[in-house]
């Protein structure tokens, strides 16, 4: 049983729910537990049948979501719950009963205290590291492309439907970001394309920035952009909101920015990426920059951004004024990604985890998980503590205030 972290357009629910579907094609029945939310629909159509999660999450853990898992778990006597992030891992645990849990972490920073002592799969290389360092099951699973379903050639793209829908004629050289428009962690990298287009506005003609996706900061953005156009005097900026299948959008693009599984379903259409981080964190995916993806995963954290002097907007006109780089930057792209990161490669290292985790559960040392699971318990406790030592704090400032 799957447990995503919610069933919103973002990454980590996306590579969930794509591993789930790709292990049911291997031989392997599979149920995802899971509120309501727009990937429903994707969940359906995959035909992974759906188990209800409780949809109050005020508090989490949630009681109720433990319940839940507990009752699946017995009803349709699940092997293996695989929770992916934080408060889903733990929820899992504390309900998987007599089935081995896993968690699945693709968020960035060190682990929070109250992860639980079950089997991990890790995101990128630097935490991988990090966990594998005090942990004994743990593993390295960079975010799953379907590279088969995300391809330039794929049937029913829509291609020049969605062109007519947006009114994107062909031609202008495109920058697209398809990304969660979240004030945490998004927002200063939509913001950076979109001035970097800006940017290049006499250098790099025509140059438009293509944005798919909704969410916090959508209204905040929408109107920068119109901004950005008035000034221009054309439309230079084109929002679509969010879109259930962006293919068409990845399609359209000379380049795409952003980070994590985003870019790169960008670069399974044989388009050359720039993650374009946090904090003014700015590199292009090609071969020599590789090892800087495998230690931070294909996101990043940078010093600081001094806005006058944005590394973005040349990194851009160099890659539209050298065509022949560009081309052999998209075919390198695609490549990459499909024999390093296509579905059909990662989730069979995915079951023999699954498997690796019930050989663990029916290993001698329940004692000493039991108190390992007490343990946790305690730091969550503790971290609880503190984050409502820090709430009443707050709120004595601003009452102060």
């Amino acid at each position: 049983m799957v447990m995503p972290h919610d069933m919103q357009l973002g990454g980590s629910s996306i590579n969930a729910l794509d591993l789930a579907r790709t292990v049911r094609d291997l031989g392997h029945d599979v149920w995802v537990m899971a509120r309501q939310g727009p990937l429903s629909v994707r969940a359906r159509a995959f035909g992974l049948p759906l188990i209800a999660s409780p949809e109050d999450m005020r508090v989490r853990p949630s009681p109720a979501t433990v319940r839940a898992v507990r009752a699946a778990v017995r009803r349709h006597r699940i092997d293996v719950v695989h929770a992916y992030e934080y408060w889903p891992t733990l929820e899992a645990y504390l309900g998987a009963s007599g089935a081995a849990a896993i968690g699945s972490i693709m968020s960035m920073g060190s682990l929070p205290p109250y992860i639980p002592p079950v089997p991990l799969t890790l995101g990128y290389g630097d935490l991988y590291d990090e966990v594998r360092a005090t942990r004994r099951h743990a593993y390295l699973l960079e975010p799953p492309i379907d590279t088969g379903h995300d391809r330039p050639d794929a049937p029913g793209l829509g291609l020049a439907e969605f062109r007519a829908a947006h009114d994107l004629p062909a031609g202008p050289p495109t920058v697209a970001v398809v990304s969660r428009l979240a004030h945490n962690m998004k927002r200063e990298s939509v913001e950076r394309t979109i001035d970097a287009v800006a940017a290049l506005d006499t250098v790099v003609p025509g140059i438009r920035a293509l944005v798919v996706g909704g969410g916090s900061a959508e209204h905040d953005l929408r109107a920068r952009a119109e901004r950005v156009n008035t000034e221009l005097g054309r439309r230079a900026v084109v929002m679509t909101g969010p879109l259930d299948d962006p293919r068409a959008a990845y399609a359209s693009a000379d380049v795409v920015c952003g980070m994590g599984s985003s870019i790169l379903r960008g670069m399974a259409f044989a388009t050359p990426g720039v993650v374009v981080g946090e904090q003014g964190f700015t590199e292009p995916v090609r071969p020599e920059t590789i090892p800087v993806f495998d230690r931070f995963g294909f996101h990043g954290v940078g010093p600081g951004l001094d806005p006058a002097a944005d590394p973005l907007p040349e990194l851009l006109r160099a890659l539209f004024h050298d065509e022949k780089t560009r081309k052999g930057l998209a075919s390198w792209s695609r490549d990459m990604v499909r024999e390093r990161l296509g579905l059909d490669r990662l989730a069979p290292l995915l079951v023999s985890y699954y498997e690796a985790a019930l050989a663990e559960r029916a290993a001698p040392g329940a004692v000493r998980r039991t108190a390992a699971g007490a343990g946790t318990l305690g730091r969550l406790a503790g971290f609880k503590a503190k984050e409502a030592g820090r709430a009443a704090r707050a709120r004595r400032g601003r009452a102060r205030g």
